[in-house]
């Protein structure tokens, strides 16, 4: 599908677009492995790719870079793996520059400045390709669900809860009361397996069936962020730009 969108560099953007991450002829190309990794449908993975295209793009145009959705840090984790397409063939004949991957460095500051450069991510990929970044792709982090923390917490508080209703309840001695036990422990339990499927859920494939259990953490997957060693810490950063490195 053609993208309407305001260029700042239509050469580069071409030779993006352009540039496929599976081999000519691979039995399981680049697409496929990271259907396969993180539970994908080939369709969803591929649109993926698409988005993480863009973003490229905007790191590669934007003055202080650009701040991926987590999806699109999935397909970036996989390509970087892919160490001589990407350091050999991406950065150096397609973007003519270096791109490195920045990690966060954790704690509540870091954390407020990623949710700003996300922000400003979005609205700078509405203004570059004239739509909204599309949601399954690109889900805020504050807008995932904030029921979550209030349903985990009713969770563990559950079994204190049922054995006070319990304790009344062989008081009372009524049938009534043992019922209504029953009743609120499965609905405490219901509200339980609710916030653990919500937690599973987010951002991925709505055709994925089953979660992986390897993820390692955070929002950046189980692969490591950076460049030259060291892991996440406490999440994905972004790109920082390229640096005005090549042309």
């Amino acid at each position: 599908m053609e993208t309407k969108m305001v260029l700042k560099d239509e050469s580069l953007w071409n030779r993006i677009q352009e540039f496929s991450l599976d081999a000519p002829g691979a039995d399981f190309p680049f697409s496929k492995k990271l259907a396969k990794e993180e539970r994908w449908s080939i369709d969803f993975a591929r649109k993926a790719i698409e988005e993480y295209k863009k973003f490229v793009y905007l790191c590669c145009i934007l003055p202080n870079g650009a701040s991926p959705s987590e999806i699109v840090d999935k397909v970036w984790h996989m390509h970087l793996i892919y160490t001589q397409n990407y350091w050999e063939e991406f950065c150096p004949h397609i973007l003519k520059r270096p791109l490195h991957h920045h990690p966060s460095k954790g704690g509540t500051a870091e954390r407020k400045k990623h949710q700003n450069w996300f922000e400003d991510t979005l609205t700078s990929y509405q203004k570059v390709f004239q739509q909204e970044a599309p949601e399954e792709m690109w889900q805020e982090l504050s807008k995932k669900p904030k029921i979550r923390t209030c349903l985990r917490k009713m969770a563990f508080f559950s079994p204190i809860l049922i054995v006070l209703l319990l304790f009344s309840c062989t008081e009372g001695g009524g049938f009534t009361g043992l019922l209504v036990t029953g009743v609120i422990f499965a609905i405490i339990f219901i509200l339980g397996a609710i916030a653990s499927i919500v937690g599973d859920s987010e951002v991925t494939d709505p055709n994925r069936k089953d979660k992986q259990n390897n993820d390692g953490g955070g929002s950046c997957g189980g692969a490591s962020c950076s460049v030259g060693g060291g892991g996440c810490g406490g999440g994905c950063g972004g790109c920082g730009g390229c640096g005005g490195c090549g042309g």
